[in-house]
């Protein structure tokens, strides 16, 4: 359940709702209502596919040249701070 996600990710629950949402649209997670609540999926169909794309077109067929360079944490990624307004 959100609650659950955003609780073991320190994250404000309309924040992680906002996020879940844009996933849905996206059809990279699939949602389901269970009385007052949704249960999300992940769409792995769509999200390899996506990741077959951006390979293809981003990284001119080499896997290799979007691999991340060393192992970051999300707890990492996280503290990291982008100035408002600025494009990453």
């Amino acid at each position: 359940m959100v609650g659950e996600i955003a609780e073991a990710l320190g994250l404000p629950g309309a924040t992680l709702s906002f996020h879940l949402k844009e996933l849905s649209a996206a059809a990279l997670i699939d949602g389901e209502q269970q009385g007052r609540y949704i249960c999300y999926r992940a769409n792995f169909k769509a999200m390899n596919e996506l990741i077959e794309f951006l390979t293809r077109n981003c990284c001119g067929g080499d896997a290799t040249r979007c691999a991340p360079a060393g192992n970051i944490s999300v707890t990492k990624a996280r503290k990291t701070s982008v100035k408002k307004g600025a494009r990453p």
